[in-house]
């Protein structure tokens, strides 16, 4: 952002995005929001059909270039559009439903080519860790006498918290009555702006690792299981609703992350972390490992 700018509203192609997915929302599952005006759940795991979504020429661009992208701006829209049908306080979380056989994947073939791409894959839940929470959004207000700027940031899952480079209002103060030359030798040298948190602005979320293994199902029987163990990410509704055991189809995105066992800083090694954006049923049905018959009793038991 250029010093002095005033960002007025969304950028051209994200106010493209919000008005197509709304357009979709209104048309397709409006009948939706007026069933889930009286839900007396504080969070709800909203549906969207990715035929739906690939329907629409934005949405699918959206969808390939920056899939977290979309999910943020498209579940702010969400929320938007169900506040005039909400009787009682819900906020509804996206999640994507119904992907096709093309994004089928197997755990144990993911590889470092694979990251930002969205697969589907079957699995086994074989550990998971006590609920966590995560600061999803950090609000800054301007520490300067008299500044009201203030800005929400998006923070990232286990880095370290993200904050505002210089306060615009300051910085255009600071330059004021400078010639061009002045001001282009001054932007050098800011002075380093201090904020403050904006405590009820704050946006936390609960947030809780998954251990998988890839489940590899036959009508017949018996099933198998992968070889490694994976790690995924579930928040909002999904934390705890899926104990050890439990057999699902999960719809997640692969993203790369730091060694857990790191010992120094500037390491270089990377493992996959799924992000999960949506949980199916199996085509079979089976919810837990107990209602199948497998080749051998596997180590996690």
């Amino acid at each position: 952002m250029s010093f002095g700018r005033q960002e007025v509203g969304p950028e051209a192609d994200e106010q493209e995005l919000m008005n197509a997915f709304g357009a979709l929302i209104e048309s397709r599952y409006k009948s939706d929001f007026e069933m889930l005006s009286t839900c007396e759940e504080e969070i709800f795991s909203f549906e969207v059909e990715w035929d739906d979504l690939c329907a629409d020429p934005v949405i699918q661009g959206h969808l390939g270039d920056n899939l977290d992208r979309f999910m943020t701006v498209a579940e702010r829209v969400l929320n938007d559009r169900f506040i005039r049908f909400m009787e009682n306080p819900c906020r509804l979380v996206l999640r994507l439903s119904g992907l096709t056989a093309h994004h089928k994947r197997r755990l144990d073939s993911l590889r470092m080519r694979d990251r930002r791409k969205l697969f589907t894959f079957d699995t086994l839940v074989v550990g998971r860790t006590p609920p966590l929470g995560y600061l999803k959004r950090a609000s800054y207000a301007c520490a300067a006498k008299g500044c009201d700027f203030v800005r929400d940031i998006e923070q990232r899952l286990a880095r370290q918290r993200e904050s505002p480079g210089p306060c615009p209002k300051c910085t255009e103060r600071f330059l004021s009555g400078l010639e061009p030359e002045e001001k282009e030798i001054a932007t050098r040298f800011l002075p380093r702006s201090s904020y403050n948190l904006v405590n009820e602005n704050l946006r936390y979320i609960d947030v809780q690792y998954l251990s998988l293994m890839d489940v590899l199902p036959n009508a017949e029987g018996p099933w198998s299981v992968g070889q490694h163990v994976w790690t995924a990410v579930v928040d909002e509704d999904f934390v705890d609703a899926y104990p050890i055991g439990s057999l699902v189809r999960l719809h997640a995105s692969v993203h790369v992350d730091h060694l857990p066992e790191r010992t120094f800083d500037k390491d270089t090694r990377r493992v996959m972390i799924l992000r999960v954006e949506g949980i199916d049923l199996l085509d079979e049905h089976a919810t837990h490992f107990d209602e199948v018959t497998w080749t051998s009793e596997p180590s996690w038991r």
